[in-house]
Formats: C-alpha cells, structure tokens, sequence
C-alpha cells in the first residue's frame, strides 16, 4: 500500500481529491492483489447544475493468451496476465477503481458547510481473451469460455462493491457537520473519504480471499 501525505486544502469554494484501488483474481497461488494510493489537487471551478452527484465509468481491457487446453491457457494467463506489485506477481484478471471526489463550500459567520459534493468513478476491467486464430478443440474451447466467465463474474463483483463505496461517499461527505473553517471541513472530507476507502479495500480483499466456489471451479476446469 502506498499513500502520498494529502496537501492542505486552498482557501477556495471547491477541492478534489482521488483515491486508486486494484484488486484482482490470483491464478495458482495466494489471494488476489491489493494497490491503494491517494492523489490531491485543487479545483476552483463552479458546479454545473445538471452535473450527477455520482458518476460511474466502466471500460474493460484485455491482453491476449494462448495454448490449447486450459491447462497450457492457465499458464498463459500467469505469465502474461496485469502484474500485481503488492504481491509481485501476476493475476488472471483485474478490476481497477479510480475515485474522484468534489465538494463544494460555503463560509458564513457560524463557520464552513459542504453546500454540494460529487463522485467521479472510473473502473477498469483487465480480463484475458484467446488469440486470434488459436487452434484449439471445440471441448477445450468450452472450458476457456467457461474459465473466463468466471473470471468476468468475480471481477464484476469488485465493480458492484466499488460503485457502493461511490454512492456511500457522496452521501457521507454531505452528512458532514459544519467546521469552524473550510480547511479544517476539508481535513474532515479526506479523513473521512480515506477511511471510507480502507473499508472498500478491505471488503474486497476479503472477497478475494474468500470466494473460494469461483476458484474451485477454475481449478477443476485447467486441472480436469
């Protein structure tokens, strides 16, 4: 896990903040890879009105495997498959969140208030397709489908939690009570959103370590 110390807030109507996960689904050993890291930059743009609370992207990537059984593919996705620097290894497949957050204020005599507050999500999906013009047997064939579906289901499942965690930041971040100061309120955004995001991590990682059904059936699959 890596983290950047966070810079004090300007003294401006908004700020932005970031926060990166990557988890992904482990191939032949251990749990799947975890990377937290924190940006800060600052914003002085008004809001748009018809701008969403909560904005979610989601883009999928692949890279290519090879081999003709799902044994011989197994070992493709280990060797070519995103590299996981916290494990220093590679995964079969990956899902990425970048989380960008905006709060707008308002100083006034009785202090500082979050008047609007929005969540910018960017997920992206790393998951392994066949090379084109690979021989492989129609049965073979069946089983790389099978191996990569569950794939996209697990990491799928990363993306449900990750568009949780947005919506629960956007809410937290307006239940915020007023601060005597709009730095001191944007201390209390990135302490709450950086909280908000080891809990995220957290859950995910557990899910990793613990969807055992999807990892038994993939090994029943490139070991059958």
């Amino acid at each position: 896990m890596t983290t950047s110390k966070p810079i004090a807030a300007p003294a401006a109507n908004a700020i932005v903040r970031r926060h990166n996960k990557r988890t992904g689904f482990p191939g032949f050993l251990g749990i799947a890879a975890g990377l937290f890291a924190i940006a800060t930059m600052s914003a002085f743009n008004a809001p748009a009105a018809d701008a969403a609370p909560v904005k979610i992207k989601e883009k999928t990537k692949y890279y290519t495997v090879s081999g003709r059984t799902a044994a011989e593919l197994a070992i493709s996705m280990s060797g070519k498959g995103p590299y996981s620097r916290q494990h220093r290894r590679r995964a079969w497949a990956t899902a990425a969140r970048s989380l960008t957050y905006q709060i707008y204020r308002k100083r006034d005599a009785k202090g500082c208030r979050i008047t609007e507050a929005k969540v910018d999500l960017d997920i992206t999906y790393t998951i392994p397709k066949l090379k084109k013009g690979q021989r492989i047997s129609k049965s073979q064939h069946r089983k790389w489908r099978r191996m990569q579906a569950l794939l996209v289901r697990h990491e799928n499942k990363h993306g449900e939690y990750y568009k949780q965690f947005a919506r629960k930041t956007q809410r937290e971040l307006m239940r915020l009570p007023r601060a005597k100061s709009c730095r001191a309120l944007d201390k209390q955004a990135n302490k709450l959103v950086a909280r908000l995001s080891e809990e995220d991590s957290d859950r995910n990682d557990r899910f990793d370590a613990n969807d055992g059904r999807n990892y038994r059936r993939m090994a029943r699959l490139y070991g059958g």
